[in-house]
């Protein structure tokens, strides 16, 4: 079976539905496609690249800073940036929300983006409800699901 590095060798685009809570707020668990293109130049700031970890992960995650060396990735709902050298081999282009798809170039994309990383302190508290409610649904799911 062909991985998804591969498939974009070959085609220059896939699409999938990630999984993971790593890019919340932007991408819910299971909840859009991505169309992710071959990487064809150096990506800049708030990019949402596609790579492959040493073991064999593969990682949607957003671009925060450029340096000489790669790239610094953090998650949308993530705080400890990750350093990226060689590995990176894609970039989203898009992403579907129901039915709408949304470009990476869209204007109201990208303020929501910059606003979402403008505040630190904003950031951490929403995250820290996001993954307060994640919790309290999965105990609840396990509760009620129990019998069934």
């Amino acid at each position: 079976m062909e991985n998804y590095k591969t498939q974009l060798e070959k085609n220059g685009v896939i699409a999938f539905v990630p999984g993971g809570n790593s890019m919340w707020p932007t991408l819910k668990n299971r909840g859009q496609s991505v169309i992710i293109v071959k990487k064809e130049q150096k990506l800049k700031a708030l990019d949402v690249a596609f790579y492959q970890r040493a073991d064999g992960t593969f990682v949607l995650h957003r671009v925060i800073k450029v340096t000489d060396f790669g790239y610094y990735m953090l998650g949308d709902s993530q705080v400890n940036p990750e350093k990226v050298e060689e590995q990176v081999f894609g970039v989203m282009q898009g992403f579907y929300s129901g039915k709408k798809y949304i470009e990476c170039t869209d204007e109201k994309y990208i303020e929501s983006v910059k606003k979402w990383y403008s505040n630190p302190k904003r950031r951490k508290r929403n995250l820290k409800f996001f993954y307060l409610r994640v919790g309290i649904k999965r105990r609840l799911k396990k509760l009620f699901c129990k019998g069934k």
